[in-house]
C-alpha cells in the first residue's frame, strides 16, 4: 500500500509560485524551493521530477487562475460590449496600481523575461498563455463592432490585439517597477485610443456600414 503524500500539493505549489514570482527560475535554488514549499527533499522527489516540473506546474496554476479569469472576463458579454470589457480590464489594473502600486506585477511577464523562457517546454507554455490573452483581446475587438460587422479584417484585429496585449504587459511591468500608479491612467487612455482608432478606420471601409 502506497504511503500517503506528506504535504498538500496545492499549498506547496502556491508557495513555489510565490518564490519563482519573486526571484525567478534561476535564483530559486532547490534549497530555497524546499524551504518555501515547506517539504523535505524526499517528499519533493516523490511528487515532482525536478525543479522544472514544479515551475511548469506553477505556470499551469497561474494560467488557470489568472490568465483564465482574464480570458473569461474579456469573453463575457455580461461585462458589456467588447470595447467596454477591454477598457474595464485596463481600469481594474489601474485601480490596483493606484491603491497599492501593483508591486507584485505579473507572473507571466516575469517568466517571459527569465532565462528559463528561452526554448523548450517552458517557452512553449509561455507562448500558449500569451496567445490565449491575444485571442481574448482579438475576440473582444470583434465584438466591438456588434453583429453588423461580419467581415472584420484579420489584420486590424490582430494588430490592435497585440498593441493592447503590449499595453497590458507594460502596465504590469510598470507595477513591478513601482511606476504604475503614476502612469496607469495614461495606459488606459492609450488602450482607448487604440480601440477607437481601429474601429473608426475600419468601420469606414466596411460596406455593411455604408
Amino acid at each position: 500500500m502506497a504511503r500517503p503524500r506528506e504535504f498538500e500539493t496545492d499549498r506547496a505549489l502556491e508557495r513555489a509560485m510565490g518564490l519563482f514570482w519573486d526571484l525567478g527560475y534561476e535564483e530559486a535554488s532547490l534549497a530555497r524551493l524546499l524551504k518555501a514549499m515547506k517539504i523535505t527533499r524526499g517528499s519533493f522527489y516523490k511528487a515532482f521530477k525536478d525543479k522544472q516540473a514544479v515551475y511548469l506546474s506553477t505556470l499551469e496554476r497561474y494560467d488557470k487562475q489568472v490568465v483564465g479569469a482574464t480570458v473569461a472576463f474579456l469573453g463575457n458579454p455580461e461585462n458589456g460590449s467588447g470595447r467596454e470589457r477591454i477598457l474595464n480590464l485596463f481600469n481594474k489594473i489601474a485601480e490596483v496600481a493606484e491603491n497599492d502600486g501593483d508591486r507584485l506585477g505579473c507572473f507571466l511577464c516575469n517568466a517571459m523575461a527569465d532565462k528559463a523562457a528561452q526554448g523548450g517546454e517552458i517557452e512553449q507554455r509561455l507562448q500558449a498563455m500569451t496567445l490565449r490573452l491575444e485571442t481574448a483581446f482579438r475576440n473582444a475587438l470583434q465584438d466591438s463592432y456588434g453583429s453588423g460587422f461580419s467581415q472584420a479584417p484579420d489584420n486590424w484585429t490582430e494588430e490592435t490585439a497585440r498593441g493592447l496585449l503590449a499595453l497590458y504587459f507594460g502596465m504590469r511591468v510598470l507595477g513591478r517597477a513601482g511606476l504604475a500608479a503614476r502612469m496607469a491612467r495614461d495606459c488606459v487612455s492609450q488602450a482607448e485610443q487604440l480601440i477607437d482608432t481601429a474601429v473608426t478606420a475600419n468601420a469606414a471601409q466596411d460596406p455593411a456600414k455604408g
